[in-house]
């Protein structure tokens, strides 16, 4: 041990109040107290966006369906996070079929398959960073073969919803 550590030792068992004598620690601990009443304690705040209930015509052949359904994102100020993503499937799904997830032209996730009426989630545990500015994300259905679906997709809908932080 370092002779000035054997003195900040002895400061320290002798009692606080010595060191808080010293000029540097009380302008250390008002500066400190300073600084925790002007900078408040921001939490992030919830937001939930949704496509609404939307219905799709694929126009094109096989089994991911053209075009997808968009939603235009984001903060101009502010990066967001995006925590998850909940489809809905509509009533009218005669087959199965799951949601590919795209930001910006990017993968960024696949559901799973789902019924009429059923509901998927798709979570992003540390959370989808998007920068400030605008941002789209675009949903595309991929059928599988069964119900009514004989190898191609012809329509698909629901409501997606997006949820994070902002």
């Amino acid at each position: 041990m370092r002779p000035h550590d054997n003195r900040f030792v002895m400061l320290a068992l002798a009692g606080v109040h010595r060191i808080a004598m010293r000029t540097p620690f009380r302008l250390l601990i008002a500066s400190s107290v300073l600084a925790l009443t002007i900078v408040p304690i921001v939490h992030a705040e919830k937001f939930s966006l949704s496509t609404g209930v939307f219905g799709i015509t694929c126009t094109s052949t096989g089994q991911l369906c053209d075009p997808p359904e968009t939603l235009a994102i984001g903060d101009p100020t502010k990066a967001i996070k995006v925590r998850k993503f909940v489809y809905t499937a509509a009533a009218q799904h005669c087959s199965s079929g799951r949601i590919l997830v795209e930001l910006d032209g990017r993968p960024v996730g696949r559901m799973r398959f789902v019924s009429r009426n059923e509901t998927a989630t798709l979570r992003k545990r540390k959370g989808l960073r998007l920068t400030a500015g605008t941002h789209t994300f675009a949903f595309r259905f991929e059928g599988k073969v069964g119900g009514c679906n004989t190898g191609a997709v012809s329509g698909w809908g629901g409501e997606i919803t997006v949820i994070g932080r902002r």
